[in-house]
């Protein structure tokens, strides 16, 4: 690959063998080579593909990285390095461009003493503790090397971006709506069977939790479980009618939230599972 432009002393923008435009990362790259050298593969250390996002899109990139820090560069890669290292399967690349730039921006606010409220960190914290613990690592590894005073409360916005690169997720908006979604159904459930003390520690809650979130996650995508014989369905109906009463009151909020049909095998697995919770 050859150098089509050097943004900073680590990134240097080329174009692979597909004719993609790609961003080249490796220490002292930019610094060593000019337009048009061939740039040696073993000094790259990572590759980052702009062909998924829109022209107008990978000009503001270019822009960023041409006049972003580099210590922030490189603090940003050990962070999504770690991030990466928690998972089975590795994080959108995406992340990298979503995530510098929103640290870079909250770096700004916090020096002009700006802090937004994330009305949804407890919903962050409580159900999605993974990326919650990476999203406090992100804020301490960057008060540390870069000297800055990041609040606490930025883990929760860095855990979104977490959330976000999971999944295939489309955007940040999707990934707030399913966060709110669940709060709102967690909330609905616990209106509806005010008598029982859930145990929000146990198994059964968390798996529960679990298959909301890909609930969740299927209607946003506008997905659904196959649909089978609805004999089982109707023998539940009839043995846990409360229950089923419950999970019909979730499937008509999702329907009407995201205009969506919920299936009948989507409104067993509801009601199988508010049984063993609630």
């Amino acid at each position: 690959m050859e150098v089509i432009k050097a943004l900073n002393n680590s990134l240097i923008l080329s174009q692979n063998d597909e004719g993609i435009e790609v961003i080249l990362m490796g220490k002292g790259l930019g610094f060593s080579l000019k337009r048009g050298d061939v740039v040696p593969e073993e000094k790259i250390e990572k590759v980052f593909k702009l062909d998924s996002i829109s022209e107008t899109l990978k000009s503001d990139y270019i822009q960023l990285f041409e006049n972003i820090p580099e210590k922030l560069l490189l603090v940003v890669k050990e962070i999504i390095d770690h991030s990466n290292a928690q998972f089975e399967t590795s994080l959108s690349k995406n992340l990298f461009f979503t995530l510098l730039d929103h640290i870079n921006y909250a770096i700004e606010r916090t020096q002009q003493g700006i802090v937004f409220q994330n009305k949804l960190l407890v919903e962050i914290q409580r159900y999605y503790p993974k990326e919650f613990a990476l999203g406090k690592y992100a804020v301490e590894h960057l008060n540390t090397e870069l000297q800055i005073e990041l609040p606490e409360e930025e883990a929760g916005n860095i855990a979104f971006h977490i959330v976000n690169a999971q999944d295939g997720r489309a955007n940040m908006e999707e990934t707030i709506q399913a966060i709110r979604m669940l709060k709102d159904i967690l909330m609905l459930l616990s209106y509806l069977f005010p008598e029982k003390e859930v145990d929000t520690e146990s198994l059964l809650y968390l798996r529960f939790v679990t298959h909301l979130q890909f609930f969740i996650s299927r209607m946003l995508k506008k997905e659904e479980l196959p649909t089978k014989d609805d004999f089982l369905l109707n023998s539940v109906k009839e043995r846990l009618s409360r229950e089923f009463s419950a999970a019909k009151k979730v499937k008509k909020y999702v329907e009407v939230e995201l205009d969506v049909a919920v299936n009948n095998d989507e409104l067993l697995y509801l009601t199988l599972h508010i049984a063993r919770v609630y």
